[in-house]
C-alpha cells in the first residue's frame, strides 16, 4: 500500500484499546465462569494442579534485572511506534541486548536458545508448510479470481463503504488463506475499489488488520498449533470455543476504530 508504518498504526490505537478492554472483560468473565464450574466439580484450591508450572526454567528467571527489562520492554514498544528503524532490526537489536545483560556467558545464551529450539522448529515447519500453500494459491492464479469474484458481488452503492466491508471481509478470507494471500493478493484490489469510490488507501488498510484475531485461528497460522499443543487440547474445540469472541474483539475496534477516525480528538 506504500503507507508509513506509523501513519498505518497510530490511528489504530484507540481500537486496540478497547479491543484490549473487551478482552479483560471476556476473560472476568470466563474466570467467574470457571470458578463456578470448579465448586460444582467439588476442585478447591489444595487440589494438586498437574499442568505447566508458572516458570519452566526456574533457573533461567533473572528477578534482578525485572526493572531493566521493563525498561528494555517499554523503550522496544516506543521506537516500534515511532518507527526510527525497521521492526525486523528494533527486534533483533532488542533480543541481542536482552541475551547480553541477562546471560552474560556464551553457554547461558546457548542453553536459553537451545530450550526454545523445539518449539521454534516445529513453527518453522508449519510456516513452510503454509508458504507452499499460499504459492500455490497464488501461482495458480485462484486468490485474484476469488478477489475479483469478490469485488464484483459488491453493489456500487456499497462502494463508499469499502472500508467496513474490507473489515468484514478480513475475518474469514484471513482464516482461510494466508496473511500473505490476502494482503499481497485481495488488499489492492480491494483498495482500488475503493478508490473509486474515493476512499483513502490508508483507510482500506487500516480496515484489512481488523480480522487478525479470527486469523488467528486459522490452521494456517503455526503459532496456534503450539498454543493447542502446549494446552494439550484439540484444534477444532479451540476453533469452536473461541470463534464468537474472536469476532466480537474484531467488531469492537472496528466500530472504535470508526468512532475515532470520525472524531479526531477521541484518538
Amino acid at each position: 500500500m506504500k503507507l508509513d508504518p506509523a501513519t498505518l498504526f497510530l490511528p489504530l490505537i484507540p481500537g486496540m484499546i478497547a479491543g484490549l478492554a473487551f478482552l479483560i472483560g471476556l476473560a472476568v468473565y470466563f474466570g467467574r465462569k470457571e470458578r463456578v464450574r470448579m465448586g460444582e466439580a467439588g476442585i478447591t484450591a489444595d487440589t494438586e494442579f498437574t499442568g505447566m508450572a508458572v516458570s519452566q526454567y526456574p533457573e533461567a528467571r533473572r528477578p534482578k534485572l525485572i526493572w531493566f527489562n521493563a525498561a528494555l520492554v517499554i523503550t522496544l514498544l516506543t521506537l516500534l511506534v515511532w518507527g526510527i528503524l525497521p521492526l525486523s532490526v528494533l527486534m533483533m537489536l532488542a533480543f541481542a541486548i536482552a541475551m547480553i545483560v541477562n546471560y552474560p556467558g556464551v553457554a547461558d545464551q546457548k542453553e536459553r536458545i537451545s530450550a526454545h529450539a523445539g518449539n521454534v522448529l516445529a513453527v518453522v515447519s508449519l510456516i513452510f508448510a503454509a508458504g507452499i500453500f499460499t504459492g500455490i494459491l497464488g501461482g495458480t492464479g485462484m486468490v485474484e479470481a476469488m478477489s475479483k469474484a469478490v469485488v464484483g458481488v459488491i453493489p456500487p452503492a456499497l462502494g463508499p463503504y469499502m472500508a467496513p466491508i474490507t473489515a468484514v471481509l478480513s475475518m474469514p478470507f484471513t482464516f482461510f488463506i494466508s496473511n500473505d494471500a490476502f494482503y499481497f493478493g485481495m488488499l489492492p484490489i480491494l483498495a482500488e475499489a475503493g478508490a473509486h469510490y474515493g476512499v483513502a488507501p490508508e483507510a482500506i488498510a487500516r480496515a484489512s488488520l481488523m480480522g487478525q484475531p479470527v486469523h488467528l485461528l486459522s490452521p494456517l497460522v503455526p503459532s496456534t498449533y503450539l498454543l493447542v499443543s502446549l494446552v494439550g487440547i484439540d484444534l477444532a474445540d479451540h476453533q469452536r470455543f473461541t470463534l464468537v469472541p474472536a469476532i466480537a474483539v474484531c467488531v469492537v475496534m472496528t466500530i472504535v476504530g470508526m468512532i475515532a477516525l470520525a472524531f479526531p480528538f477521541v484518538a
